[in-house]
C-alpha cells in the first residue's frame, strides 16, 4: 500500500471497463484499503478519491425462466425452493398448490391477478414452470446466479442496498400487511408456521398508515387555525 498511487488505480478499473459495474466495484475495493492504510498511517492520504466512474449501456431484459422466477417469488410469497418445483399441474388458473419444503406443510395459495395474467402468456415449455426441459425444473444454484448477476449490475450485493431472494418473499408479506389482510389472512398466503415475521409486517404497515393520519391531521389542524 505505501507504493501504491492513484494511476495504479485507475488502471485496475480500465482492465475491467469492458465490465463496467465490475470496474467501480474495484475502484469502492480499493478506496476502502486505502482508508484503512491511511488510519494505519502507512499512506498520508486516500489516492482513490473521486476517480470517476465508468457508467455502462442499458441493462438487458431478464429472460423468461429468471423474470418467471421473480414474478413467481413475489406472486405466491413463496421461498425459492418451493417455487421452482411448481409444476403447471399445480396452477388451476386461480390457486398454486404448494408443497412448502421448510415446513411440509401443503396450502393452496391464490394467484393475484398479475400473476395469473402472466403465467395465462407464459409458453409451457415442461411439466415445470421453471422448465429445465420436458421433465425437469431449473437448479436453485441456476436462478440464485441469474439474480446475482443482476444485484450485481444494480449494485445490490452488499452494504445497506443489499437485496437477495429471499427478499421476494418479504415483498409478499409486506404488500398484504400494507392492504390491511390480517395476520392469518398473511400467514395463509405465505405460510408462516409462526405468527412472529407476520406481526412484523403488520406493525410495518400499521405505523405507516398510522404515520399518515397524524400527518394529515396536523395539516388539518393548521388550516382550521
Amino acid at each position: 500500500m505505501r507504493i501504491f498511487r492513484r494511476k495504479h488505480a485507475i488502471a485496475a478499473r480500465d482492465a475491467l471497463q469492458d465490465t463496467w459495474s465490475k470496474a467501480n466495484e474495484r475502484i469502492a475495493v480499493l478506496s476502502i484499503l486505502c482508508r484503512h492504510a491511511v488510519d494505519l498511517e502507512w499512506i498520508d492520504r486516500n489516492p482513490v478519491v473521486d476517480i470517476e466512474k465508468l457508467s455502462g449501456g442499458e441493462y438487458e431484459a431478464w429472460p423468461d425462466d429468471k423474470l418467471t422466477a421473480f414474478e413467481l417469488g413475489v406472486g405466491t410469497g413463496q421461498r425459492i425452493g418451493d417455487f421452482i418445483k411448481m409444476t403447471w399441474a399445480d396452477f388451476d388458473g386461480e390457486f398454486m398448490a404448494v408443497a412448502q419444503e421448510k415446513t411440509g406443510a401443503k396450502i393452496w395459495v391464490y394467484c393475484p391477478t398479475r400473476l395469473q395474467d402472466y403465467l395465462a402468456r407464459l409458453p409451457r415449455t415442461g411439466k415445470f414452470i421453471l422448465a429445465k426441459n420436458l421433465t425437469q425444473p431449473i437448479g436453485k444454484r441456476q436462478v440464485q446466479k441469474a439474480v446475482e448477476d443482476v444485484r450485481e449490475a444494480i449494485g445490490a450485493k452488499g452494504g445497506e442496498n443489499r437485496l437477495v431472494i429471499h427478499g421476494w418473499r418479504y415483498t409478499a408479506a409486506r404488500l398484504l400487511a400494507e392492504a390491511g389482510c390480517s395476520d392469518s389472512e398473511i400467514q395463509s398466503v405465505t405460510g408462516h408456521k409462526t405468527l412472529a415475521m407476520v406481526q412484523k409486517y403488520r406493525a410495518q404497515a400499521n405505523q405507516k398508515d398510522a404515520s399518515k393520519r397524524a400527518q394529515l391531521r396536523r395539516e388539518q389542524n393548521k388550516t382550521r387555525t
